[in-house]
Order: C-alpha cells, then structure tokens, then sequence
C-alpha cells in the first residue's frame, strides 16, 4: 500500500512493477518520431521509436546484441561500419529523387555546389555517387543493397522471392556491405588523390 502512495505523489502512473524511474517522452519528441510499444524481457513494457528503415532496426538488433555480450559471430543485424555504409547509400539514393515539396531554403547546400544550380548538380552528384558505388560491387551484392538499403524493402520477404533458407539473406546482405564499405574507401581514397 506504501508504493501506491508513493507512485500518486510523485505523480507517476505507470504499470505495475513500473519504479519511479519511468521516463516518457516529451510531446515535441513523440510529435515527431512515431512512437511503438514493446515487452521488455522482465514482462513490462516500454516505448520504443519505431525503425524508419530496416536498415536501423539491423543495426538497432546488433547494438541489442552487442551489449548483452552475445559473440560477434552470433549476434543478429549489421556492426556500426556496414550500418555507415548503408545509410550512406540509402541517404545518397533518396538525394537523387528530389522532393518537390520540400521548400528550397529549408535545404543544406554544400559550400562545393554553386547554390544556383543546387538541385540540378544535387542529383547529379549523388547519381554519379551511386553509379560509381554500385560498379565496384558484384551483381548479387549490387541486387541485395539496391532492394533493402535503397528502396527499404524488407529483408524476410527478399529471402522469400530468392529462394533462400531463413537467415541467409541476413549473411548476404552483411557481405554485400562490407563490400559496400570497401567501395566507399576506394572512392574516397580516389577522390583525395584527384585534389
């Protein structure tokens, strides 16, 4: 009866088996990012922002993975170097396609890019980014990265149309990143070299 109390003064109204160290979100941040439900191991439950592409809840599964001391050879999802490469495409693809209602100055323009022709040398780049990327990669790789990082597709039903055993599209699709991740270096590497 104590506890009861307790939780009315302090103003907390959770579940029961909730201490008084429930935090919940701020409205602006819940405005903002969707916002899902999830049981916890210990049976209660948390709010947890919902993956916006399956690209972050691989990564979100392996850092899960990471820090309850699961192996590096048996935890699930991508490592932080095969999530960069991701989303470096997966951001580089969504530039190519440009938002026609989004307002112009709401935009970051590079200092490089002649504020002029921004759009236009925008998409040109981040085209010729991504051709440049995906030529250094083998076709499967190519395949893979082109349905799950860029167009978001979900990796189970990829698995599906494929053929493949359950979870062999997980070790492709880390194969094909970490060929991704070598072929951003190379890129870079080449880039630096040209100035």
């Amino acid at each position: 009866m104590g506890k009861g109390k307790r939780k009315q003064k302090n103003g907390i109204q959770g579940e029961q088996g909730a201490g008084p160290e429930v935090c919940l979100p701020t409205p602006e941040f819940a405005a903002r990012n969707a916002l899902e439900k999830v049981k916890t191991d210990q049976g209660g439950h948390t709010l947890r922002v919902r993956d916006k592409r399956p690209i972050d809840k691989y990564h979100r599964l392996y850092r899960i993975d990471l820090d309850r001391g699961i192996g590096e050879q048996y935890r699930r999802g991508i490592n932080e170097e095969q999530f960069r490469a991701a989303d470096r495409i997966a951001c580089n693809y969504e530039r190519s396609f440009p938002k026609l209602s989004v307002p112009m100055d709401s935009v970051r323009v590079q200092s490089t890019i002649n504020v002029a022709l921004y759009p236009v040398e925008s998409i040109m780049q981040a085209i010729h980014t991504h051709t440049r990327v995906m030529k250094e990669l083998s076709r499967l790789s190519q395949d893979i990265i082109e349905e799950i990082c860029c167009k978001e597709s979900n990796l189970i039903d990829y698995e599906q149309s494929k053929g493949w055993r359950k979870g062999y599209g997980m070790i492709r699709l880390r194969e094909a990143l970490e060929e991704l991740a070598e072929a951003f270096k190379a890129l870079s590497k080449a880039n630096s070299q040209k100035h």
